[in-house]
């Protein structure tokens, strides 16, 4: 279908003038004038006050202007839906490292169960901040963020999911048997952390100001970039770290390490899902949005559930 007339009218108006109109569309002023004509013989209806200095609407050209517009909107979503059935929708998903660990695998799989032949899926991990700034800057269609409550969220869709629980681990032979510890216990441990600034490290510290005390006060900290060899430290009795629960769920599970909480400590932070507000999401976002809700065993909001 020709929509070339209508989209015409519709620039003509915006642009107040033929001329304008024909420099925005490549054609001459003599083709905008006539693709106008075509309309008003059409609909046996003057469409445009020519009378002034700038191009008005008469009322019926008020009316078809808006339904133009209504109109090319439709065909513009048809035509995109269009090029999704003949190429592959690229989506980008930003969360960090911890939770990328710990779910991303089943993500990944109950994602491309669905979409393998026709989406590409590219994951990157970044810090809260980071993350946010590619939201904005629309490098990401979706991200997932931890250790929040400093964030200003206030322009984007928010999406709360099960907190994260941090908790201090130790090896089985390492000397700390209790569940339930002081903070002076875990004071004159070596403390391992994937890096200075870095979330988990950021959340220690706050829970540490909580009770009235500082990171700093650990006897021995030692930072190392990678979460592998941490938890391989730690499982050998070289010192204990602080980490998200869901990083060490197996190994806790095969007693090879063992979770402990400190008196005061605040137990979890709050995970969130943020996305663009007032998104067009279409059905593969919405599909890895609801692999991720499955992940927890939750139905997605109506508004981001598939269609």
């Amino acid at each position: 279908m020709d929509f070339t007339n209508l989209k015409t009218l519709v620039v003509s108006v915006e642009c107040g003038s033929f001329s304008k109109a024909a420099e925005i569309l490549c054609v001459t002023q003599s083709a905008v004038s006539r693709r106008i004509k075509i309309l008003e013989d059409h609909y046996g209806q003057l469409l445009l006050d020519r009378s002034g200095l700038a191009l008005k609407p008469t009322a019926a050209g008020h009316l078809l202007i808006n339904k133009a517009r209504q109109v090319l909107q439709v065909e513009q979503e048809f035509v995109y839906d269009l090029q999704l059935l003949t190429s592959k929708r690229k989506i980008s998903f930003c969360c960090t490292a911890p939770f990328g660990i710990s779910y991303l695998p089943d993500i990944f799989t109950h994602f491309m169960s669905r979409n393998s032949e026709t989406s590409d899926l590219s994951f990157v991990f970044d810090m809260p901040e980071g993350a946010l700034k590619g939201l904005k800057e629309k490098l990401y269609d979706l991200i997932l963020i931890e250790f929040c409550e400093d964030l200003n969220l206030d322009e984007f869709a928010v999406y709360p999911l099960p907190d994260d629980e941090m908790v201090f681990v130790s090896g089985p032979g390492f000397g700390i048997d209790a569940k339930v510890v002081d903070v002076e216990t875990m004071l004159g441990q070596r403390l391992y952390c994937k890096k200075s600034g870095c979330c988990a490290r950021r959340f220690l510290e706050k829970s540490m100001h909580g009770i009235g005390r500082d990171a700093a006060e650990f006897r021995n900290t030692v930072y190392f970039d990678d979460i592998p060899f941490i938890i391989k430290a730690v499982r050998a009795g070289e010192g204990v770290t602080f980490i998200s629960r869901s990083v060490v769920a197996s190994h806790l599970a095969d007693g090879s390490l063992v979770s402990h909480h400190v008196e005061g400590f605040e137990p979890s932070r709050p995970r969130r899902l943020v996305l663009e507000k007032n998104r067009c999401l279409d059905p593969t976002l919405c599909d890895l949005i609801e692999g991720i809700f499955h992940r927890f065993s939750l139905t997605p909001p109506p508004e981001l559930a598939p269609r």
